[in-house]
């Protein structure tokens, strides 16, 4: 049997009236309209099981019966099969199709004589063995069951086609002449070796089966998450180390490395430009060694980016192995690929069963293997394009996940400018780039799904002027974040108080819309960032009046009234005839400290438009100035007294030097501080200064003082002993679950009777139980203390544990701790209570337990006498032996 497309008829006749038609032109006509409709089938719709034509098994019944649900499927020779039954005797040419199921209870054996399925049932000279389902009725029918092994055996669906042979005509007419084409389903049976040979010669189930068994083995990648602490947050190398070591630890480097090349070997088939996967093959290992090279331990290596870097990689990687899992779809299938024949699999196993091959005009078969191949060189152009760099300035760019953006998500400054990168960051899109021409500036524009944004152009920069300059364009392009500078070379301790209240920090190479962009400096030099998802919010309570005093000090300006009017009016009037006419009134802040603490790490230079000045004249200033520092002095300016206002809590003193560059960077610095002002080294002796003393409650100087003051993790020792309590009462807790002290053969730590005390302490115990009860004096014997609440160490213990080499089993913590905070190396001294009945009997047991008092700490207590409370009842922790 050969199939219809393995040779296709492109022409056929257009008939003429009254023509005499030979054979060979009809059967041309036919084939070309046959043909055409099997390619339609198998080009544009697909190849494989659509849907349906499920196996089923009902043993309900007395004989067990497989069913076949109704569905749809094509092979590659363009056949359509459906499930069908015949009609009547009398039209044994018409199917019935209109059926839910086939159910059979029988089968036969079956050879394949009139259409020879070659190579598929003969892989050499014989056929492999089949078995044909039937009917009861049927001929050489036997029971299902009777079939040892039937149910692991696998179902195909086979289209059997020949040519029949033909009759012998009749001497009147010849009805039945031409060859009648025989086309008969049957659901057949085979064996799994003989399957194998089967689809051996499908490329289209081997790919599929291919594509299943090497993603199956690759799984998603995740990163280890980064916990910002302020013991791990107070070093540039601390910070390093801990991005560092979140790309080892997980070892996802490793198994990334692996993956592609699991990917790049295994399906080579699916890529389009092979040269690029095969230099990519070999050159892998080394991208990836030249990018997370961690061997200096002693430099700053911007690690944090490059965990950046890492967290894109897998994210691409994942993304390419959901893309694998999914595909299913090849153009051109494959004509002998399973021409006749469609496997259903076997019995609640679909391992060989073929699946649906849609066509690229179906689905997004074409799409989606563009798409695998731009991941796989995105996977390249991030390695070739990732390094840190200046030059740019500092900049602001939207970014997002918004798939209906195709300018977002956005690239940051991380990876220098690159065409592969920009054509496949995102799949077909145009995203926005970092490294934007001028004139550019995407923040002049509006944008759909925006949820963050990248920040760059940072690193290596002047700390204190780049955050100045990120407060500026956070309010001239009305931007949704807060932004906060921390230096690390700096000793207040700021950046660990705010770790302490926000320990969501994490690094993304900017902010979140709506967040907290944290700048990092060292020295002033900025080294990294990180951010918050959400916006701090610094509490200012507007309460009443009350005892705090504040202080405001009026003092002269730098700069006298008459120039800031010619500069300011110089706008509207004649411009300068020499040097550059200025738009701005420059303002620098060389030194700024409150009580000591450094405001500033370096200078900070203030640009206030000449529009202001000559609108609003000091006010500008002092506003610039109260917006630049909102946690400092309070600057104001007093119009009748024309003098510059200072405003502070009454006790504090503080230092702020200023210098007017606006003309002359060489300008003089001016120096205020809560006893007068200086220019340069010269002291100006004011006699004007005044201060006047208010007395104002503000809950939020409160709040501060809380902040800074108040006594956290504090101990008598001056933290010598910082956290050795909590450990020693944990152990304690341990002890009593240990396994030492548990079960059915160990007393428990906690004892419930005499019987359950060490040895050692019974022997001294005993002895003076036993003197008592010789006695006769009535009374009651008590253990307490130590032995009771669990913090007991007997000689056992001491003798076992000395000398151990595993210094962290429990009891040898617990003796080392214990002769830390008690000092005590010695065994448990025994704690007992002798309760007497009558108060008369108090001298006589004293006498008694005289000798014994070197052993043991012995107490005797009287009776309740008129409801006296007695130390006894006071104990809550006792063992009555």
């Amino acid at each position: 049997m050969s199939n219809k497309l393995s040779s296709v008829i492109y022409q056929y006749r257009h008939y003429k009236a009254d023509q005499v038609l030979t054979h060979t032109q009809l059967n041309e006509t036919i084939a070309y309209f046959e043909d055409q409709d099997r390619l339609t089938r198998m080009a544009l719709f697909g190849v494989g099981i659509l849907h349906g034509l499920q196996i089923e098994l009902d043993e309900s019944s007395e004989a067990t019966q497989l069913i076949i649900r109704q569905g749809v499927g094509i092979t590659t020779d363009g056949d359509l099969i459906l499930l069908h039954q015949a009609l009547t005797e009398t039209q044994p040419k018409e199917k019935n199709i209109g059926i839910d199921q086939l159910t059979f209870t029988h089968f036969r054996g079956y050879e394949d004589e009139n259409a020879r399925y070659s190579p598929y049932f003969f892989p050499e000279d014989g056929q492999v063995p089949l078995w044909e389902m039937c009917q009861e009725s049927d001929e050489n029918a036997q029971p299902l069951d009777s079939l040892p092994d039937w149910q692991d055996k696998i179902l195909l669906a086979y289209l059997e086609c020949y040519p029949k042979p033909q009759d012998i005509c009749g001497g009147i007419n010849c009805d039945n002449q031409g060859e009648e084409q025989v086309t008969r389903l049957r659901i057949l049976m085979m064996n799994e070796g003989d399957v194998e040979q089967l689809v051996s010669h499908d490329p289209l189930f081997l790919r599929k089966r291919q594509i299943d068994d090497v993603v199956s083995a690759l799984s998603p990648l995740q990163l280890l998450k980064v916990v910002h602490q302020e013991s791990n947050t107070s070093s540039r190398l601390q910070i390093d180390r801990l991005y560092r070591d979140a790309i080892l630890d997980g070892n996802t480097i490793a198994d990334l490395q692996s993956g592609i090349q699991a990917i790049l070997s295994e399906f080579e088939f699916l890529f389009e430009d092979i040269p690029f996967v095969t230099a990519l093959k070999e050159d892998l290992d080394a991208l990836l060694d030249a990018v997370f090279n961690f061997e200096q331990d002693t430099v700053y290596q911007y690690n944090q980016y490059r965990y950046l870097l890492a967290k894109d990689l897998v994210g691409t990687y994942n993304a390419l192995i959901a893309e694998l899992k999914i595909f299913n779809s090849w153009p051109n299938p494959e004509i002998a690929a399973f021409p006749k024949h469609l496997l259903l699999g076997k019995i609640a196993d679909t391992s060989y069963r073929h699946a649906f091959f849609p066509s690229p005009s179906l689905g997004s078969g074409i799409q989606q293997l563009e798409l695998i191949n731009s991941l796989l060189k995105k996977t390249y152009y991030l390695l070739v394009s990732f390094g840190i760099s200046g030059g740019e300035g500092l900049r602001i760019i939207p970014n997002g996940n918004s798939s209906s953006n195709s300018r977002l998500p956005s690239i940051p400054f991380f990876y220098q400018n690159s065409q592969g990168l920009t054509t496949h960051w995102r799949f077909k899109g145009n995203p926005l780039i970092f490294r934007y021409d001028i004139g550019s500036n995407p923040l002049l524009m509006e944008y759909s799904g925006m949820d963050s944004y990248w920040i760059g152009g940072h690193l290596g920069t002047d700390g204190e002027q780049t955050y100045q300059s990120l407060l500026s364009m956070v309010k001239q392009f009305g931007l949704e974040f807060k932004v906060y500078h921390f230096d690390l070379s700096a000793t207040d301790g700021k950046l660990k108080k705010f770790m302490q209240s926000h320990p969501s920090c994490i690094s993304m190479g900017g902010v979140a819309k709506s967040g907290t962009y944290i700048l990092l400096s060292h020295q002033n030099q900025v080294f990294g960032d990180l951010s918050l998802s959400y916006r701090v919010v610094d509490e200012i309570s507007q309460s009443g009046h009350t005892h705090v005093k504040v202080a405001a000090c009026s003092y002269p300006w730098i700069s006298t009234l008459k120039y800031l009017n010619n500069l300011s009016r110089s706008l509207k009037g004649s411009r300068r005839s020499t040097g550059v006419q200025p738009d701005f009134y420059r303002l620098v802040v060389r030194d700024y400290e409150i009580n000591g603490q450094p405001m500033i790490s370096g200078p900070v230079t203030l640009d206030i438009p000449l529009e202001n000045i000559f609108n609003r004249r000091m006010h500008a200033i002092t506003e610039s100035l109260n917006e630049r520092f909102p946690k400092g002095l309070v600057f104001d300016y007093d119009e009748s007294l024309k003098r510059f206002l200072i405003t502070r809590p009454f006790d504090d003193e503080f230092t702020i030097s200023f210098a007017d560059t606006t003309l002359n960077i060489n300008s003089p610095v001016y120096t205020y501080t809560q006893d007068g002002m200086e220019k340069t080294d010269q002291t100006f002796r004011l006699d004007a200064i005044r201060f006047e003393e208010k007395r104002l409650y503000r809950e939020s100087t409160y709040m501060q003082l809380q902040n800074e003051f108040a006594p956290a993790n504090k101990d008598d020792d001056y933290g010598a002993y910082k956290g050795k309590w909590q450990e020693w009462y944990s152990l304690i807790e341990r002890l009593k679950t240990d396994a030492r002290f548990t079960g059915t053969n160990n007393p428990p730590r906690i004892p419930q009777s005499y019987e359950d005390l060490p040895a050692s302490l019974r022997r001294i115990i005993g002895p003076m139980r036993n003197e008592l009860t010789r006695t006769g004096v009535a009374h009651q014997l008590y253990l307490t203390g130590d032995w009771v609440n669990g913090s007991w160490a007997s000689i056992e213990m001491i003798d076992d544990y000395k000398n151990t080499s595993n210094t962290n089993d429990l009891i040898f913590r617990f003796l080392n701790l214990r002769s830390k905070l008690h000092e005590k190396k010695q065994a448990t001294k025994a704690s007992l209570f002798v309760v007497l009945t009558n108060e008369s009997d108090r001298t006589q047991i004293e006498n008694l337990m005289e000798p014994w008092t070197d052993k043991a700490d012995i107490y005797i207590e009287g009776p309740q006498i008129r409801g006296r409370r007695r130390i006894i009842d006071g104990i809550t922790e006792k063992l009555r032996l």
